[in-house]
């Protein structure tokens, strides 16, 4: 019995003696990344949530991309930062004293200057700047602390001790209940802002007798139990319970050092701890376990620390230091970190391969010595070493023991912590000792797989092969074909992964092993990859593959259900190690560079990496739990993953703007307002920031530029755009980012702005332009008047007398055209006949006698004198054609005023030259419309046409000719008159008549 205890007991203290050491993972920014210096004296954050830097050079700003100087204030280092309400950031510059700038337009006011010319040694330094919640700045001067409030504009002085000629440097705390304290070189001081007076509660002028004693402080932070806690020179970390006034010094592991700073944070594995910096590293202190860890990538530099930060809204804890900015982000939200401890196994070594076991603890493989046993819920190790050193390259469960198969071997273990022994008898089967995967199946065979020489299954009892598959089907399926994993799925089939043949499983009644590139269901699918590195159970009895090239989910049956692949998607790496499956159905896979997450209903692929907590991009090891956790091996270090909560949807990204640069220089003004630039300076730069402080690569932006381009313009992970020679007008900049979980910012960043065009080019110089042409052509226009009236009317009148002379022409050709008629008549002695015609004739002469004193008349009267003259017509020549008047009723058309014998040489021509020599049936149609202010009258026949009709040589129509002329005249009052002369065909493309279009204006006859 008293020998079990003493096992149990040597067994604690192994564990015990292994305990988790704290590590961070920190980032150092440097003049290299554009710091004005390295030497960094002092960090905060302003209201929009830019960071501000006091440096030993000067101040600046950063935005997560660039470091901004500000080139109005001097050289000088700077020893304070503070924001107000308003978002004014307070400078203490050495070499100008108190200065405000406004984060707006990045000008610099020059507040309490120091003046170190005069005899008064109050106002030589304006140092430690701090805005308390009352909006009251205070500084220090070496000799006292002041106030000033900027509303009135006045400057309070209060001395820390009645001794003379004591020199001492102060900082400012308010804590959570908005108390004051000043942190001196004598003592600390609360401020009683009722009575306006400082009272010492530590240091030589304490109230409390036991408080009185000589001390040193720098720098105070407050934790989340409301306690203070203040740096010391030679004194250590100091505990302050404000509540009873007591004090605690913590000087272990501190001694010989001054503390500088502090902050509260967590580690890498979500415990709470106090990052304290000293003047000769940093150290991690565990207030509930009472311990100090120094921390060697600062204490193996003696990297001063001098100021620290904690950023809340970004989980970063910004360290200033003589050497730069280190930048520690805390806040990795569902990711632990776990370092194998050096005191347990020689290191470098990766954790290779993961097995859970029943009570909730993990076998780790290592990459040489053996494997580890871990437990989480104590971060403790057991070192079980092999036989020899290996690489582990899958850990399973056979027989309720771990059996490892490496490089050099099989190897078995035991639950005491043994270390492992050699499979012999399993391991004599095999002329390689290189095996990758085995698995014991649900009938209690043992598969057993190497790389080079295929799959063998052995009794695990007699350690007998046992023969499921002839020799021929195993030589095919090894031929140049390298074995890497196997699994059972739930329906108890295996599944082989190959390289470079894919993905086979056996079919056992069958004895043979099928790819499933043969199977009909897959006729016109593949693999993502033929080299496959890791199988996987998935949802409803699937299976996973990840392979060089991409990711599949295979159904029972062996159809390729779901495939993600470079070619196709989004991967950042064409190397997929491992696989699994959450819940919703997202496939996580590792890759070169970190975890993917596929969700294969919308295609999207979201990604985690060292950014937000990994510790390398590329692990090896890689076990999901049934809990949801994600085991994942690296170098000296193993992440624990909650899929569940890297699974939500993460913080909106938002946008700012950083500077606007016009022609390569930075304006200074509230860019909330329209910017406005001159037409010599057609050349803007905008930049801008998510303000979340995370790597290029992590922030994607695009943009739109309202005025130019409609469409949203891709900028891939570029934080600037530009724009040159723009044309001259008003736009508006639309920016917004999306992060590497596919958000994108709620509402986009716009920037309003104003090309100024040249003044040749405004609306004011082309209209004084036009104003002068116009008075100018005004001025000619009149002189012309003059000059040209009388030659308008004249033109005018010799219009007149035109028409009037072709009216006087057109009626006597007419009158000569119908007394050929009659004199037909008597030639062929028809007599009575040629009485009626005469006699129509003679009402026709009659109305045309009446007409000849008129230039123009109604267009009813034209008409009623056209019906006249085809009637007589058609009565000459026997009714040989049919004619038709189709004219509207209407009242303009009828009363409009036209030159009398417009129309009648067109229908003179259609009767004697289209009807009379046709054969059949003839027809003649007039039409009259009002149609936009004019006239439009139709003349229509079906005879022979103008080509086949009849002409005398060298006939030419006297009265056409004429009318034509009267057309030239209304075309010169309006553009619109015009006549014309359409042919008119068959079906058969013969002639089929002719028609004339007339359009005469009503307002200009």
């Amino acid at each position: 019995m008293r020998f079990t205890w003493g096992l149990l007991l040597v067994f604690i203290a192994c564990w015990q003696s292994n305990a988790q050491t704290p590590t961070l993972t920190l980032e150092l920014l440097t003049t290299k990344e554009g710091l004005p210096s390295n030497d960094i004296w002092c960090l905060n954050k302003d209201k929009q949530g830019f960071l501000w830097v006091g440096t030993g050079r000067n101040i600046c700003r950063y935005d997560g991309y660039t470091f901004l100087r500000l080139d109005s204030l001097k050289l000088g280092y700077c020893s304070g930062i503070a924001s107000d309400s308003s978002g004014n950031v307070y400078a203490s510059i050495a070499t100008g004293g108190l200065c405000r700038i406004d984060p707006g337009t990045l000008t610099v006011e020059n507040i309490l200057r120091n003046n170190f010319d005069d005899s008064d040694p109050t106002n030589d330094t304006h140092d430690r700047v701090f805005v308390d919640s009352h909006q009251q700045v205070w500084m220090s001067d070496y000799t006292a602390v002041k106030r000033y409030d900027p509303a009135r504009k006045k400057l309070r002085r209060y001395a820390l001790t009645s001794a003379a000629n004591v020199h001492h440097d102060a900082t400012f705390f308010e804590d959570s209940k908005h108390r004051l304290w000043i942190i001196s070189e004598i003592g600390l001081y609360g401020y009683d802002r009722r009575n306006d007076r400082l009272t010492c509660l530590l240091g030589s002028e304490a109230r409390l007798p036991a408080n009185k004693k000589p001390v040193r402080l720098e720098k105070a932070f407050e934790d989340a139990s409301g306690t203070i806690w203040m740096g010391g020179y030679d004194s250590g970390l100091i505990r302050f319970s404000p509540a009873d006034s007591s004090f605690q010094f913590i000087t272990k592991g501190l001694e010989n050092q001054n503390v500088i700073c502090g902050q509260e944070t967590v580690d890498e594995n979500g415990r709470r701890v106090l990052f304290i910096g000293t003047e000769k590293g940093a150290s991690l202190y565990y207030p509930d376990q009472d311990k100090l860890y120094n921390l060697p990538e600062f204490y193996d530099k003696g990297i001063h620390v001098k100021d620290t930060y904690n950023d809340k809204d970004n989980g970063i804890l910004w360290i200033g230091t003589r050497e730069g900015i280190f930048k520690y982000r805390y806040r990795n939200l569902g990711i632990q970190t776990v370092n194998i401890p050096a005191s347990v196994v020689r290191l470098p070594v990766e954790m290779t391969s993961a097995l859970r076991i029943a009570d909730g603890n993990f076998w780790l493989g290592l990459s040489h010595t053996g494997a580890l046993a871990w437990q989480p819920s104590t971060n403790q190790f057991r070192l079980s070493s092999y036989p020899v050193s290996a690489y582990t390259y899958r850990l399973r469960l056979i027989q309720n023991r771990p059996v490892a198969f490496t490089d050099k071997g099989l190897f078995a273990g035991n639950a005491a912590g043994e270390p492992f022994s050699v499979l012999s008898k399993a391991q004599q089967l095999f002329k390689s000792t290189e095996f990758r995967d085995g698995l014991q199946d649900r009938k209690g065979r043992f598969w057993i797989a190497s790389l080079t020489e295929g799959l063998k299954v052995i009794d695990p009892q007699t350690n007998i092969e046992i023969k499921l598959w002839s020799a021929e089907v195993g030589q095919e399926l090894s031929h140049k074909n390298y074995i890497r994993t196997l699994i059972e799925a739930a329906d108890g089939k295996i599944w082989v992964a190959t390289c470079p043949n894919g993905l086979y499983y056996f079919d056992e009644p069958g004895g043979r092993f099928v790819n499933i590139h043969t199977l009909p269901a897959n006729r016109n699918r593949r693999l993502s990859g033929l080299c496959i590195n890791a199988l996987q159970l998935g949802s409803g009895g699937a299976v996973l593959v990840a392979s060089w090239g991409g990711v599949n989910k295979i159904s029972p049956t062996g159809q390729i259900l779901v495939s993600f692949d470079y070619q196709h998607d989004n991967l950042s790496d064409t190397y997929c190690s491992n696989i699994c499956e959450d819940k919703a159905g997202n496939l996580w896979f590792s890759s070169n560079e970190g975890i993917h997450i596929a969700d294969p209903k919308t295609r999207k692929i979201k990604y985690l990496s060292t950014i937000d907590g990994l510790y390398s991009n590329y692990p090896v090891g890689f076990l999901k739990t049934p809990d949801n956790q994600l085991i994942l091996g690296h170098l000296n270090t193993v992440n624990m993953l909650n899929m569940i909560t890297l699974n939500q949807a993460k913080a909106v990204p938002r946008i700012a703007i950083s500077s606007v640069e016009v022609k390569g220089k930075m304006i200074h003004q509230n860019l909330t307002r329209e910017i406005v630039i001159q037409p010599d300076e057609n050349a803007i730069t905008l930049n801008f920031s998510t303000l979340d402080f995370e790597p290029t690569s992590r922030n994607l932006f695009s943009y739109q530029l309202e005025g130019l381009e409609p469409n949203w313009v891709d900028l891939g992970t570029q934080h600037t755009v530009s724009f040159s020679n723009l044309p001259a007008k008003s736009y508006t900049l639309r920016v917004r980012s999306s992060n590497s979980f596919g958000i994108t910012s709620q509402k986009p960043l716009v920037i309003h702005f104003t090309i100024k065009p040249y003044f040749i080019n405004t609306w004011f110089f082309r209209t004084l332009i036009g104003l002068t042409i116009a008075g100018l052509i005004v001025g000619m226009m009149r002189w012309r008047v003059n000059t040209l009236a009388e030659r308008n009317r004249l033109d005018l009148q010799i219009t007149e007398w035109r028409l009037k002379a072709l009216q006087s022409q057109m009626n006597p050709h007419f009158l000569f055209n119908s007394l050929n008629s009659v004199q037909n008549y008597l030639l062929t002695n028809r007599g009575v006949e040629g009485a009626k015609y005469l006699s129509k004739f003679s009402k026709l002469v009659r109305r045309i006698m009446e007409n000849s004193n008129h230039p123009y008349l109604s267009f009813e009267q034209i008409i009623d004198t056209l019906r006249m003259y085809v009637e007589i017509e058609s009565f000459r020549f026997n009714h040989e054609f049919s004619y038709a008047f189709d004219i509207e009723d209407n009242e303009t058309l009828l009363d409009a005023q036209l030159p009398p014998m417009l129309l009648q040489p067109y229908v003179e021509n259609a009767i004697w030259h289209g009807l009379m020599p046709k054969e059949g049936e003839k027809k003649l149609t007039i039409t009259a419309r009002i149609q936009n202010r004019h006239i439009v009258c139709t003349i229509e026949d079906n005879g022979v046409g103008r080509t086949f009709a009849p002409r005398a040589e060298g006939h030419i129509s006297r009265g056409q000719e004429m009318t034509r002329g009267i057309f030239e005249s209304l075309r010169r009052k309006d553009s619109e008159a015009r006549i014309e002369l359409i042919d008119l065909f068959d079906a058969d493309n013969r002639p089929a008549g002719t028609r004339v279009n007339m359009v005469i204006p009503i307002e200009n006859v």
